[in-house]
């Protein structure tokens, strides 16, 4: 009997589940018994999420994750570690790290989540070949894009053909 494959994700999500990032992490009830400087920035925080809905995700690359041509990552150096659903853990990858294919060549990740974010890998980073990242079997780790909010002018940048 073969063991059940990892699922893969990608940047691909319903409204439901970006407007589910801009829920309330605690009730008004819970607010309430908080110290008063920790309300303050509890409310804080829901009004700029309120201000800037979720409008996307980019989930972060790691060991396993495929691209659009049939590229894997096989060693992520990235400073975060993953553990999957099925128990696996897989380090994340970062810009400069490489993507194995199977004829044995190798392209470089060349974009990524920018400098102040360790330069880490996401779906959508692209590859020294013009490849692209397109899945990662790690669902929980994203970045979230706002409305009206930049991501940094490092975040994912285009790269000229």
């Amino acid at each position: 009997m073969n063991a059940p494959l990892q699922p893969l994700y990608t940047n691909d999500v319903s409204p439901e589940y970006l407007r589910s990032l801009d829920n309330p992490h605690f009730t008004e009830q819970q607010i309430a018994q908080f110290h008063e400087h920790a309300q303050l920035v509890v409310r804080q925080q829901q009004a700029y999420i309120d201000a800037h809905p979720a409008i996307a995700i980019f989930r972060c690359a790691t060991e396993g994750s495929h691209t659009r041509n049939g590229g894997v990552i096989q060693q992520g150096t990235g400073p975060l570690e993953f553990k999957l659903e099925n128990g696996r853990s897989v380090r994340v990858a970062k810009k400069g790290d490489y993507v194995l294919y199977v004829d044995g060549s190798t392209a470089q990740i060349i974009t990524g989540a920018g400098q102040d974010n360790n330069d880490v890998a996401l779906v959508g980073s692209m590859l020294s070949n013009g490849d692209e990242i397109i899945n990662t079997p790690q669902g929980g780790y994203v970045f979230i894009a706002r409305e009206g909010e930049s991501m940094g002018e490092d975040f994912l940048p285009s790269v000229a053909d």
